[in-house]
């Protein structure tokens, strides 16, 4: 019987690509850059409260599941990682004036946010959507109708507020980074941390991931 090849898409092709091209980056510096731990096999690093390791020799990237159990990286866990450690910024620090970046994620003429249906499910639920915040370790703000404060990294925070609709006027959701954002990540990998991030609420809150499932069907 003919064995077939398996397919891979852009998002797990681009990202094989990213592991073989950390090994030509500065290990040292970016474990010195980032404070990162690390031993002989791996560079450690906590990704939204899970810890992550990276082979130093391969450049695989995994995620902890359980006790003394990983599996590999997705497009999004694994670019953010890269993106954020691999070419740190000289000197690179907060600046501690979070801003509001969700303009850039309005699409056409409909001011409708490209997350829009996430903001949809979460105000269906907000005792929901707390409750799972809070599980992932937010803290809660006393923002909006409903909002918290994530970190992404032990050195990258990022605000999420969320404000319920009214007749005629949709649910809205803001995400604020720090002033120096692009000191840390670029603008497009901080959208596939979004994504990443409202797609863990999400299945805090019990519903199947939405943004990993769009980004992995293509190809």
């Amino acid at each position: 019987m003919k064995q077939t090849k398996p397919t891979w898409n852009n998002y797990e092709i681009a990202f094989s690509r990213a592991e073989q091209e950390f090994l030509k980056f500065d290990q040292k510096e970016m474990i010195r850059a980032s404070d990162l731990r690390a031993d002989e096999n791996y560079i450690y690093i906590t990704f939204f409260y899970t810890p992550y390791r990276i082979h130093r020799k391969t450049g695989y990237a995994e995620r902890c599941i359980g006790k003394d159990q990983w599996r590999h990286c997705n497009y999004s866990e694994g670019m953010g990682i890269f993106d954020a450690i691999c070419e740190p910024t000289p000197y690179r620090q907060l600046s501690g004036e979070m801003v509001d970046t969700s303009y850039f994620a309005k699409v056409g003429f409909t001011n409708r946010s490209i997350y829009q249906h996430y903001a949809d499910r979460f105000c269906a639920d907000l005792e929901h959507f707390r409750a799972a915040c809070l599980s992932l370790g937010a803290i809660p703000l006393d923002q909006s109708d409903a909002g918290f404060q994530f970190q992404i990294f032990d050195f990258l925070p990022m605000i999420l507020l969320l404000w319920e609709g009214e007749e005629g006027i949709p649910a809205t959701m803001s995400f604020l980074w720090d002033k120096n954002l692009y000191d840390f990540i670029r603008f497009e990998t901080s959208q596939f941390i979004i994504g990443h991030i409202l797609d863990e609420i999400s299945l805090a809150m019990g519903y199947k991931s939405s943004f990993q499932a769009s980004t992995q069907s293509e190809t």
